[in-house]
């Protein structure tokens, strides 16, 4: 069985996630909210998880970079996604924002599965992570309004020992060691597209535990 088989079937078993997502959760006041359930009220948002495959079936991963004009989250790494709309359920809308952000279609995107919701309270939303492998691999279509950038980074490079590092930043008034993966020139991956992240590695690291 290959991996895109494995993931396949194992993202409809039970899945490790706050054991994964607590090791991206840096020590702030409200880092207990991060790992309990979304409050009434909380946006419901999806985001897809994007899987391309390049020589010898080597998979990589598809990051964006957000743009300084949105609302939350600017200039962060991220995976593609947003606000739920009307009617649409966590999968219509991640492929919905797939496409809108960097011209994807849906046509070419094979749904494998859910990742663990979680919360992100800075922007009160309830995100549902869509794994999915990509039929194309570019050119990308990118959106301006919300995306300056898309890169791709190869698993192997998180699951290399010590791929993890802590960097003290200020947040919430506090110098605080924030667990975080170097895989941009200049902007760390961190926070909740690492906690996402983070679930799938546990995943490939069974897969390859088994193989």
């Amino acid at each position: 069985m290959d991996l895109i088989d494995f993931l396949n079937e194992r993202l409809q078993k039970p899945l490790p996630g706050l054991e994964a997502h607590r090791v991206f959760i840096p020590d702030i006041p409200d880092a207990a909210r991060r790992l309990l359930p979304p409050p009434a009220g909380a946006r419901q948002s999806a985001v897809v998880v994007p899987i391309v495959l390049r020589e010898n079936r080597e998979p990589h991963i598809v990051f964006t970079v957000r743009s300084e004009n949105l609302r939350s989250h600017k200039g962060q790494i991220s995976f593609p996604g947003g606000r739920l709309d009307g009617g649409e359920d966590a999968v219509s809308a991640a492929l919905r924002e797939l496409h809108e952000e960097i011209g994807v279609d849906p046509r070419d995107v094979i749904i494998l599965g859910g990742l663990s919701p979680l919360y992100i309270p800075p922007s009160n939303s309830a995100v549902t992570p869509i794994v999915a492998v990509l039929r194309t691999s570019g050119p990308w279509i990118i959106s301006e309004n919300e995306v300056t950038e898309v890169f791709e980074v190869p698993f192997s490079i998180f699951l290399a020992p010590n791929s993890i590092r802590s960097e003290m930043r200020m947040l919430y008034g506090a110098n605080v060691d924030v667990p975080q993966w170097d895989i941009h020139p200049t902007i760390p991956l961190w926070g909740a597209t690492a906690m996402i992240l983070n679930e799938l590695l546990w995943l490939i690291n069974e897969y390859q535990s088994e193989e």
